[in-house]
């Protein structure tokens, strides 16, 4: 049992907390304007920032174009007629070494949305995973729940590419939308993480070759990229690798400038980034580019960064169609992509999926002649939550 009475003075800190950090993000805020309209030339920036960006020097944002950083674009209310949208979305049950059968689970949901009156297609991917090859590091633990994340983005990617292939033949516009960044976001630590990574970015190439454009949508995005990159503009270019940590507007995210800064139905400027993962996207014609839309209504800015390939963005009228797209979607959710929502749906286990699926296992088992049993640990964790 939770004794709230008990947390009433550390409740009321944090109410007096989150006053002042509101009050410090107006004071940001204003600081981060006055930055953006006295940014150098885009053009100058990158010539000054890429180099270090290939020495590992510089996380933030590069301008993609030579577009001034206030530059924004407006796209048309409803998308053309006959476009296709492709949407993916995924869930897990996570590998328990408490349960009474060790496996872990990825399903991913796609929703195909027409605009041409056609109902929406749902469809579904189910992996079970139970040999020990899948289950077992080289160390003898357990799969890490980050390498199960990273095998799930990988199968959205391939039913992405599954989806749009089906749809190769159409002559309207195809759009592949996936939720999260499309730019890979794990780590090369080794082989195996190099071979996750050719995977996804093979998946990416099976997309663009059935004629799709690919898009990543990051709801309410964290990060500091375009943030970074006014400050560098504050700095002179021999100082910049040294001072980046010093930038003031640390508590800030590009989210809350954005809001402060597009109107309803606006996007940015395109940006890139130059961290490792980026150089293995440009090997395989896959650079990402990302700016940031607003969705939502007057008064309530809703902020989304949207990652595409370089070749979508510079694509004629394909950046408009996809902005177009993404913005008649999300009117219908009041400021979140409906089809992005629908996949989810179709794409969630469930707490009753979860145990009709272990009480199928445990049917399997006992047929082999085998009695499952959870740990102590999970049993006496079972009693106490029946209580």
């Amino acid at each position: 049992m939770l004794h709230i009475e008990r947390l009433q003075a550390a409740l009321a800190e944090l109410g007096q907390m989150a006053a002042q950090q509101a009050q410090q993000r107006t004071d940001d805020v204003t600081t981060a304007l006055a930055w953006l309209e006295a940014a150098p030339p885009s053009a100058s920036l990158r010539e000054v920032l890429t180099p270090l960006a290939q020495q590992g020097l510089w996380p933030g944002a590069l301008p993609a174009t030579d577009a001034p950083l206030t530059a924004r674009a407006t796209a048309p209310d409803v998308p053309p007629t006959g476009t296709v949208l492709a949407a993916v979305d995924g869930s897990q049950i996570f590998p328990d070494r408490h349960a009474a059968v060790l496996y872990y689970l990825i399903q991913v949901g796609g929703l195909v949305f027409r605009y041409n009156g056609q109902t929406p297609e749902q469809h579904t991917r189910e992996n079970l995973y139970f040999r020990e090859d899948d289950l077992i590091d080289a160390r003898g633990n357990v799969i890490a729940q980050e390498r199960v994340g990273m095998r799930r983005l990988i199968h959205e990617m391939r039913f992405l590419a599954e989806l749009t292939e089906a749809e190769k033949t159409t002559q309207q516009p195809l759009l592949a939308l996936t939720d999260g960044p499309l730019l890979w976001p794990y780590p090369e630590r080794g082989s195996e993480d190099a071979l996750a990574l050719r995977d996804y970015l093979a998946a990416l190439t099976r997309i663009r070759e059935a004629g799709a454009l690919p898009i990543g949508y990051v709801d309410r995005p964290g990060g500091r990229y375009l943030l970074d990159l006014l400050w560098a503009g504050q700095l002179k270019p021999g100082e910049i690798a040294d001072r980046l940590p010093d930038n003031p507007l640390q508590r800030l995210s590009d989210r809350w400038l954005m809001a402060h800064t597009l109107a309803p139905g606006e996007r940015s400027a395109w940006f890139t980034r130059g961290n490792a993962s980026q150089q293995r996207h440009t090997q395989a014609r896959h650079e990402v580019w990302f700016c940031y839309g607003n969705l939502g209504q007057p008064g309530f800015p809703v902020i989304a960064r949207v990652e595409v390939p370089a070749w979508v963005a510079q694509r004629d009228g394909a950046a408009d169609t996809l902005h177009a797209t993404l913005r008649h979607q999300a009117q219908v959710l009041n400021g979140y992509p409906y089809a992005l929502a629908r996949a989810h749906e179709i794409a969630l286990v469930t707490t009753q999926d979860k145990l009709a699926l272990e009480g199928a296992l445990q049917q399997q088992l006992m047929a082999a002649g085998i009695v499952p049993r959870p740990s102590e640990k999970a049993r006496q964790k079972s009693y106490l939550g029946k209580r």
